[in-house]
C-alpha cells in the first residue's frame, strides 16, 4: 500500500503538478505528510505566501488524495474521479 499525494510545483502550466507516494508499511499518513517541510516565501509581486518543500523541490500545495494498492494507483485526475 502507498500513501499517494498531487503536489503542485510553483509557476504557470499545467505540467506543474506531480505524484508523489509513501510505502505505507514505512510511513503513516501523518509521517508521510509531515514530510512536506513548510517554508515562507514572497511573491515576485511581494505578496507574502506558505510553501512547501520536499525532498529538494518547492511546491505551492499538495493534497492527499488517500492510500492505494501498489498496482491500483491513479494515473490522473479523472482516473481518480472514476473511483469515487
Amino acid at each position: 500500500m502507498r500513501h499517494v499525494f498531487k503536489a503542485k510545483k510553483l509557476g504557470w502550466g499545467n505540467d506543474k503538478t506531480e505524484g508523489i507516494w509513501f510505502d505505507a508499511d514505512d510511513y503513516t499518513k501523518e509521517e508521510a505528510e509531515a514530510e512536506f517541510k513548510p517554508y515562507q516565501g514572497v511573491t515576485q509581486r511581494g505578496y507574502d505566501y506558505t510553501g512547501y518543500e520536499y525532498d529538494g523541490e518547492r511546491y505551492h500545495h499538495y493534497t492527499y488524495l488517500g492510500e492505494f494498492e501498489d498496482g491500483d494507483m491513479p494515473t490522473s485526475d479523472a482516473d481518480l474521479w472514476k473511483r469515487k
